[in-house]
């Protein structure tokens, strides 16, 4: 029962956050698809991820922006961050050993505490992040009297989904089941780098600063590991995250989509010779102002939640 209230409160936490910040996902999402020469959609954001959000305010409003992949985003996260942030501390006590006190578990435990739940959920997440992508990718207006999309990247098609639920079925009717698991290599790799970076940032963090008598246990505490491991999860999660929004976005060329799928390592050796270093790194901008702010409202949240819950603080 203590797990689940752990899970529970990672859950709550972590949904709400993607609630909030789902526009500035979309905007990620976008920039990072539109650079995939394969991709089937316009190159419409050149300009930024500020220009481009404002864009996309602009042609659907604010809140068609907010829905643009909300149900994946918003399922994902509910179910990814909820096991990866819940099942953190059993995890790392696991690989400390019995007796170990929380303060003494070394940075490296840590970070192989973070890799395992973040891998781990984000491979039980993938259906949701397929959706995620793919209705992200489709998100625009609609003209009524032609029924084709007019603002977004695939402006001038008509939609081929109705809804979220629409795609989940047209993905498993298309692509097998193992649709919804397109990517999962890159999703989990990416939920590994993320999820050691973030929690293992803020918990060392965490340990150091009570350690050297800067902060005590509290919300201050919780706000400045927060920022800390936002930037530390951004970066090093980031190049993953690039590989996983092109893989979701494309569909099996045998599943009429009428575009053939690529590897992992072909994706890989396409952006490092047409974009060099900085195609791993594309989308970082909008990926910090979502996910830094959303480690920042996030973390006291779980620390709050997991008090109330009678768990303890991470």
């Amino acid at each position: 029962m203590k797990l689940l209230r752990e899970i529970a409160a990672g859950s709550i936490a972590s949904s709400t956050t993607a609630s909030i910040f789902s526009p500035l996902e979309c905007v990620k999402t976008r920039m990072q698809v539109q650079m995939d020469p394969t991709a089937d959609v316009l190159k419409i954001y050149n300009r930024g991820f500020g220009r481009a959000l404002l864009s996309i305010f602009k042609t659907d409003g604010i809140l068609l922006t907010w829905s643009h992949g909300f149900v994946g985003f918003v399922g994902r996260d509910f179910l990814y961050s909820g096991l990866r942030i819940g099942c953190y501390p059993t995890v790392r006590a696991l690989y400390a050993g019995e007796g170990t006190d929380k303060a003494s578990v070394s940075l490296l435990t840590k970070i192989a505490a973070g890799a395992t739940t973040g891998g781990v959920g984000s491979a039980v997440a993938n259906p949701f992040d397929v959706i995620r992508v793919r209705m992200t990718v489709q998100g625009g207006t609609v003209d009524p009297a032609t029924g084709k999309l007019s603002s977004g990247m695939k402006k001038g098609q008509l939609p081929e989904y109705k809804s979220s639920l629409h795609c989940l079925t047209d993905t498993i009717q298309r692509d097998g089941v193992r649709g919804l698991y397109r990517g999962v290599e890159a999703t989990a790799a990416r939920a590994a780098l993320l999820s050691a970076g973030q929690l293992a940032s803020y918990d060392h963090s965490k340990t150091l600063l009570i350690r050297g008598g800067w902060l005590e246990e509290g919300n201050m505490l919780h706000i400045v590991a927060a920022v800390i491991s936002g930037l530390v999860a951004t970066t090093v999660c980031n190049p993953a995250d690039v590989l996983k929004s092109r893989l979701m976005v494309q569909r099996s060329g045998s599943g009429g989509g009428g575009r053939s799928s690529s590897s992992v390592s072909s994706i890989v050796r396409q952006i490092w010779k047409t974009e060099g270093w900085i195609g791993f790194m594309r989308g970082w901008g909008p990926a910090y102002a979502r996910a830094g702010p959303a480690f920042f409202i996030q973390m006291p949240i779980v620390e709050g939640l997991r008090s109330y819950f009678g768990v303890g603080s991470l």
